[in-house]
């Protein structure tokens, strides 16, 4: 599958695959790997020279060392030589999963970083990208993805939607849209991308925010090659003002490659418990993968609900400060059956006034992020 990690093991050792492979997260490979892995003695003498002509190549993929505990003698040199991530044996399937995510997505952004350079010397413009996730279904991330897409594009900026939600995502539902083309079109098709590419490939809403909607087919998320939604990113950031780009309900690599390479994270959640315990592993997971976001907000959707928490309980059990709150409003549904965002179809609504006053928030801090 696609969307699994695909890890290479540098030694045959059947137990340490069967670990990775549990963690749902990997798929061991001989060929094509993202994520190299190493075992060594923590009293070695040194990185073994296959390690060092790997970690020679910027492009390649990300190196992982493995340990039974702290190395005395080439620890330094790991560092230096710019391995992605070393690990202490032993560890639970899922924290061996994480982190050849985490080893991936650092090798990613030190790729994405080179990439950007020469373009922001240049004095291209660079996007501010919005990433909007929740590990919980039916948090209303798409509706709120979708509107504060359109939010930043009536304030006068050229923004862009991305779908993210590759299994069955729903921003084009929500617009209203019919697009010839999706996120899959756009990764296979043939050449390199760039902005003018990018163009031909987007759909353009009536407010003036260009979609990039996911793919049609539940199936067709197999076929998204993660690999290329990296200079997708890199490309958009040049390309526009505002990127927003909604998610699946899940740390998938997609997600995860979102998320790195994000600027500004709201975290979706509601007033009832199942909710906010997702939110709580969220943020758990956040921290433990020590994905470098620069601004994270809370958002707590349908708050106010008579349901026995408010927002005090759930500051308190997340301990984390609530940053928007979005009332229940019944003009939301209605606009999403008209396939309107709510702050086109109902403007004067109380949740279309919350959205404009979301987006003037984040809007307020991007330049003191950059």
């Amino acid at each position: 599958m696609n969307n699994l990690i695909r890890v290479s093991l540098q030694g045959d050792d059947a137990a340490l695959r069967d670990l990775f492979e549990r963690s749902g997260m990997v798929e061991i490979v001989d060929t094509a790997p993202e994520v190299l892995v190493w075992s060594l003695p923590h009293d070695a003498d040194g990185l073994p020279a296959e390690m060092r002509i790997a970690l020679a190549d910027t492009h390649g993929p990300a190196i992982v060392a493995l340990t039974d505990s702290h190395p005395s003698r080439w620890f330094d040199e790991a560092l230096a030589l710019g391995v992605d991530e070393i690990v202490y044996l032993p560890q639970e399937p899922q924290s061996l999963g994480m982190a050849a995510a985490k080893a991936r997505a650092m090798r990613s952004r030190r790729a994405s970083m080179a990439a950007m350079a020469p373009a922001s010397a240049k004095g291209h413009r660079s996007a501010h990208i919005f990433t909007v996730f929740s590990t919980k279904g039916g948090s209303g991330k798409t509706v709120i993805a979708t509107n504060l897409a359109v939010c930043f594009a009536r304030q006068g900026k050229r923004t862009l939607l991305i779908d993210f939600d590759l299994h069955s995502g729903d921003d084009a539902l929500v617009l209203g849209l019919s697009p010839r083309w999706t996120i899959l079109d756009l990764v296979q098709s043939p050449g390199d991308l760039d902005g003018e590419k990018l163009a031909g490939f987007v759909t353009r809403h009536s407010s003036g925010v260009d979609l990039l909607p996911a793919p049609t087919r539940p199936d067709e998320e197999e076929l998204v090659d993660v690999d290329r939604l990296e200079p997708l990113l890199a490309v958009a950031r040049q390309s526009y003002d505002a990127v927003v780009i909604d998610t699946s309900s899940q740390f998938a690599p997609a997600v995860l490659l979102a998320i790195d390479h994000t600027d500004s994270l709201v975290l979706v959640g509601a007033s009832d418990v199942p909710t906010i315990k997702s939110l709580k592993i969220a943020l758990e997971t956040l921290e433990l993968l020590e994905m470098d976001v620069k601004d994270v907000r809370i958002l707590m959707n349908r708050s106010g609900a008579r349901v026995g928490l408010d927002d005090r309980d759930v500051e308190r059990t997340l301990r984390r400060e609530i940053t928007y709150t979005l009332a229940s409003d019944k003009a939301i549904p209605i606009s999403v059956n008209r396939g309107q965002p709510v702050v086109i179809d109902a403007p004067k609504s109380r949740v279309a006034k919350s959205f404009y006053d979301m987006a003037r928030s984040l809007d307020a801090v991007v330049g003191s992020l950059r």
